[in-house]
C-alpha cells in the first residue's frame, strides 16, 4: 500500500533538534491470544482505473484536543463530532467553523448542507460546536446516544458536555419547523449485523458517483447490566462503521476497555463488521481505549489520532492528559497486529504519564513513528482519500 503525504510536522523536545528519536519497539508476546487476523486484500499499487471522483474523503480536522471529522462524499457530507480545545491559546470551535466554511466554498454543490451530524457522546471535546453547526449550516439529520440529563464529574462539578447535548435536544424541539430528523442509538437496540436507518445513513449514490456510502452503528448507550458497566459517558459512545465500496473506517468515540470488550463480544459471530482500513484511534490516543484484540479484529491500514499538540502547556490539553499515550502507540505499532501501512517517518512527542489533577508532572519522550499512524497534534489536519476500489491516499496540512 502506498500512502501519499503532502507535509509532515516534526516536534522537538529538550533533547535537541538534531538528536535522533528512537522508534517505539515492541517485542512479540508468545503468550498472547489473538483472534484471527483478517485476510490482507490491500492493493499494493494504485489500481488501474482508480477514479478520484468515486471516493470518500475523511477530514480529521485539527481542532486541538478533541474530535471533529468531516466525511466528504461525492453526493453529500456528514460530520462526526464537533469538539475542540478552547482556551487563551487556541479556539477549536472557530477552527472547526473556518474549516467547514472553506469546505462548503469548495463544494458549492452541497449548499452548506450536512446530511448528518453524529455526536458520539456528550463530552465537550466532542460536542462543543454542535449548536453552532446547527445554527450556521443546514443539517438534515442528527444522531447521538440519547443522553438528556445533567452529568457531574467525579469532583461534583457540572459536565458541560451533558449540558450541551441537552441544549442540542432543546434546539431540535424549538426548531421543529426545520424538519431535522433525530435518532438516538442504544447498544441494546443494535442488531447482530449492526444498525442502519434513513437517519443514520442518509447519503446515497448520484450522478457524480455510482457508489452508495453505508453508515452502520455498532454501539451506543448501554441500559442493560449498568451496575457492572458503569455510567462513564465514554463507554456510552456511539460507535459507527463507514463503508465506501472496498474502503472502510471505524469511529469508536471515547469507548474504553470495558466498552471495547463488550463490543468485541457482541460481534464475535460477525467479526467482519470490525475489520476496517482506517481507525480513528479511540479517546485521543488514551492508554485505556486501544487494546490488542480490538487491533487484531480491525487490522487497520491507517490510524489517525485526533488530539492537540504537545506545545500547548496549559490545563485540559493533550499535554496534560498525556495524549497520545505510549500504551496505545505500542498497540498501534505491534509487530503481530499493529497498523499495517507505512508512512514517511515522523518524530513525535509521546506521553508516558499525564499530569493527573496536576498532582504530578506529565512525562513525554520523543519517538520516531514510521507506521501509517497520523496525529492532528503532529501533522495538522489529516485528509484520507478512500477510493471505492480500496486505494488509500493520505495528505497532511502540517503545523
Amino acid at each position: 500500500m502506498r500512502l501519499c503525504v503532502l507535509a509532515l510536522a516534526v516536534l522537538v523536545c529538550a533533547c535537541g533538534a538534531h538528536d535522533d528519536a528512537p522508534p517505539i519497539e515492541v517485542k512479540p508476546d508468545p503468550s498472547l491470544t489473538l483472534p484471527p487476523l483478517a485476510r490482507d486484500r490491500d492493493p499494493t499499487t494504485r489500481p488501474p482505473g482508480t477514479d478520484p471522483a468515486d471516493a470518500m474523503t475523511l477530514h480529521f480536522i485539527d481542532i486541538g484536543q478533541g474530535d471533529a471529522t468531516l466525511l466528504e462524499f461525492p453526493c453529500g457530507a456528514a460530520l462526526i463530532d464537533t469538539g475542540g480545545e478552547k482556551n487563551e491559546l487556541f479556539d477549536g470551535e472557530a477552527a472547526l467553523y473556518a474549516y467547514l466554511d472553506a469546505f462548503f466554498a469548495r463544494r458549492a454543490d452541497l449548499n452548506r448542507t450536512l446530511d448528518l451530524l453524529l455526536v458520539t457522546h456528550p463530552h465537550i471535546d466532542h460536542n462543543r460546536g454542535a449548536l453552532g453547526v446547527l445554527e450556521r449550516y443546514t443539517v438534515k439529520n442528527v444522531v447521538d446516544n440519547g443522553a438528556d440529563a445533567p452529568h457531574s464529574h467525579n469532583d461534583g462539578t457540572e459536565d458541560p458536555g451533558a449540558t450541551q447535548q441537552m441544549a442540542v435536544h432543546a434546539w431540535l424541539r424549538d426548531h421543529a419547523d426545520k424538519g431535522v430528523q433525530y435518532a438516538a442509538v442504544g447498544a441494546g437496540e443494535v442488531p447482530a449485523a449492526g444498525l442502519t436507518s434513513a437517519v443514520l445513513d442518509p447519503i446515497g449514490s448520484c450522478a457524480r458517483a455510482p457508489t452508495d456510502p453505508k453508515l452502520t452503528a455498532l454501539w451506543g448507550t448501554v441500559t442493560h447490566d449498568v451496575e457492572t458497566y458503569g455510567d462513564n459517558p465514554n463507554n456510552h459512545s456511539v460507535v459507527v462503521r463507514v463503508d465506501y465500496g472496498e474502503a472502510s473506517a471505524l469511529f469508536t468515540g471515547d469507548l474504553e476497555l470495558i466498552g471495547l470488550s463488550r463490543l468485541a463480544d457482541r460481534y464475535e459471530k460477525h467479526p467482519e463488521l470490525l475489520d476496517v482500513d482506517i481507525y480513528q484511534v479511540g479517546h485521543h490516543g488514551s492508554k485505556n481505549a486501544t487494546i490488542h484484540y480490538q487491533m487484531a479484529l480491525m487490522s487497520p491500514r491507517v490510524a489517525v489520532i485526533s488530539m492537540g499538540p504537545y506545545e500547548r502547556n496549559i490545563p485540559w490539553t493533550a499535554r496534560k492528559y498525556g495524549h497520545p499515550h505510549i500504551v496505545a502507540l505500542e498497540h498501534l505499532v505491534h509487530p503481530e497486529y499493529g497498523v499495517r501501512g507505512r508512512r514517511a517517518p515522523v518524530q513525535a512527542m509521546v506521553g508516558f504519564r499525564g499530569a493527573y489533577q496536576d498532582k504530578v508532572t506529565e512525562i513525554f519522550q520523543r519517538r520516531t513513528i514510521d507506521r501509517a499512524i497520523y496525529g492532528t497534534g503532529w501533522d495538522g489536519t489529516v485528509v484520507v482519500a478512500a477510493n471505492a476500489n480500496g486505494w488509500l491516499e493520505v495528505k497532511t496540512s502540517g503545523r
